[in-house]
């Protein structure tokens, strides 16, 4: 058993795959003995017979039939050992960390995530949810390759960001929730005796992130994602980008409210987010392509 080698696997694939031992040999450039004699090799060292014989074609016996997915599979794991050796070779990266702040939608960046993988199968990508402080940190201290997050005028000068887009947040409810009743331009005053659910950066003293604040009674939570199921179940209100719950409010599972104002502006405030790396860091082929397709989402 030790003595089979990958050359009579791809003789027996070549063989399911061309639907003979003749068009096998021509595929391989090989006399058509030399194919029957690997088969025959390979049913010897495997202790079973693989194809029979008895009719014009050569057709999988039922070991044969139970083999063909384990030989399909080395086969594919050879090819694709080649391809990942072949990209080191030219300076692709083995592996990816990207940092997503924890406020925003994977949607934002899902698409180019799916060409990413079609373009580097092989590349191992990890992707972090973070807040936007720690994201920063994340690259300057080189514990990530690229970050996704809020434009902050106050970005470290070690990074170097491209702008994705501009999202709309929006307040909302659920539809059974008091404030649903309310007519657009209702006072801001109305909000305060309602549970407000507020996202903030538990790890920052004060809560220096927590903007909008409104409510006098708060929940806090660590991530938008919680703060927008507490929301879908009519515990609470608070503001959520647009995209993340464009589904509920289309479906009326969510009801956007319009108070007069929101922290002394008669509009919703609009967030920015960029994509970023090091300034003095310089990417792979793999890092470049997906910075390159994320940042194309704002052109």
């Amino acid at each position: 058993m030790d003595a089979i080698t990958l050359d009579q696997f791809t003789v027996f694939m070549t063989i399911i795959e061309e639907g003979s031992f003749a068009a096998a040999a021509r595929k391989l450039g090989r006399a058509q003995s030399a194919i029957t004699y690997a088969i025959q090799k390979l049913e010897h060292q495997s202790g079973v017979a693989l194809f029979d014989r008895a009719s014009y074609r050569p057709t999988l016996t039922d070991q044969g039939r139970a083999l063909l997915p384990r030989i399909r599979r080395i086969i594919d794991d050879v090819s694709d050992f080649r391809v990942q050796v072949q990209g080191m070779a030219q300076g692709i990266e083995t592996e990816l960390i990207l940092v997503i702040d924890n406020f925003l939608p994977l949607s934002l960046i899902a698409p180019a995530l799916e060409k990413f993988h079609t373009a580097f199968p092989m590349v191992q990508l990890r992707i972090n949810a973070v807040w936007t402080h720690d994201a920063k940190h994340h690259l300057v201290e080189g514990h990530a390759d690229l970050g996704v997050f809020l434009l902050n005028p106050t970005a470290p000068s070690e990074l170097e960001n491209k702008v994705i887009a501009n999202i709309d947040l929006v307040v909302v409810a659920a539809p059974n929730h008091p404030l649903v009743e309310l007519s657009p331009g209702f006072p801001r005053e109305e909000m305060q005796d309602h549970l407000q659910i507020v996202v903030s950066n538990p790890s920052l003293a004060g809560d220096v992130n927590a903007y909008g604040v409104v409510g006098v009674n708060q929940w806090r939570v660590s991530e938008v994602r919680l703060r927008h199921n507490l929301i879908v179940a009519g515990i609470g209100w608070g503001s959520m980008p647009r995209p993340m719950v464009e589904a509920e409010i289309e479906r009326g599972e969510l009801v956007i409210l319009e108070p007069a104002q929101w922290d002394s502006s008669d509009t919703m405030p609009r967030i920015t987010t960029v994509i970023a790396k090091c300034r003095d860091k310089a990417l792979g082929p793999a890092a470049t392509f997906l910075m390159d397709e994320i940042s194309a989402k704002a052109h």
